[in-house]
C-alpha cells in the first residue's frame, strides 16, 4: 500500500498539476492542511488558483487535515463536511498521528510527548514548509515539506509511505528525487 501525503499547497494549482501524476499511483491521499489560502504570512505561490485548485482536488479521495490558513468557506468549495485538526489512522501494525503542526511553534509542545500520548509510532505534521524525517525517541517525526512555498532554500516536496512488511517513509521532490528516507 502506498500512501501520499503532502501538505502546504496554499492554493497553487501549478504545483498539484505538478503531483498528479503521483496522485493517480497511490491507494490514498492525506492533506495536512494549509490547502487553498496562501495566508497573511505567506506570498502568492506561483500557479496561485485556489478556485481551480478547489476543483481538481473534488477529483480525488483526499483525507484533509485542518490548517492554521483553512477557514470554513474551504470545506464548501472543496465539498467536504468537516476538516478534523487532527487525525489517528491505522495502517498495518503502524499507527500514525497526523496534524498539521502550528503547535511546533510553541516552544513547550514536545511532539514525542504528543505521538506518546496518541501511542503513535509515527507522527506527521506540515506548517514549517520544510521536509524532515527524524526519530526520537522511538517515535518517528515527519514533515512532507511544502508543495508551493518551501522554506530553507528547498524545493517542493512531498512524502510518499509505503507499507509492506516494513514501514518506508520517503521524501521526493517534484522532479521525483528521493531526497529522505527512512525505513521502520
Amino acid at each position: 500500500m502506498k500512501v501520499l501525503i503532502i501538505s502546504d499547497t496554499h492554493g497553487s494549482l501549478l504545483f498539484w498539476n505538478k503531483i498528479k501524476d503521483v496522485a493517480n499511483k497511490v491507494d490514498e491521499i492525506f492533506h495536512l492542511g494549509d490547502i487553498l489560502y496562501h495566508g497573511p504570512r505567506n506570498p502568492l505561490p506561483n500557479g496561485y488558483n485556489p478556485k481551480e485548485l478547489a476543483e481538481e482536488l473534488k477529483k480525488y479521495n483526499i483525507h484533509y487535515i485542518r490548517g492554521n490558513c483553512d477557514a470554513d468557506v474551504d470545506l464548501k468549495v472543496l465539498g467536504v463536511q468537516e476538516m478534523p485538526k487532527q487525525i489517528f489512522e491505522f495502517f498495518g501494525d503502524y499507527s500514525i498521528f497526523m496534524v498539521h503542526g502550528e503547535i511546533v511553534e510553541n516552544d513547550n509542545v514536545n511532539l514525542v510527548d504528543i505521538a506518546k500520548k496518541h501511542k503513535a509510532n509515527v507522527l506527521l505534521h506540515g506548517h514549517t514548509h520544510i521536509p524532515k524525517i527524524e526519530e526520537k525517541d522511538g517515535v518517528i517525526i515527519a514533515n512532507p515539506g511544502s508543495l508551493s512555498l518551501p522554506k530553507n532554500n528547498n524545493v517542493p516536496t512531498y512524502m510518499i509511505l509505503n507499507f509492506s512488511t516494513k514501514l518506508k517513509i520517503s521524501i521526493y521532490t517534484l522532479d521525483n528525487d528521493e531526497v529522505i528516507s527512512k525505513v521502520i
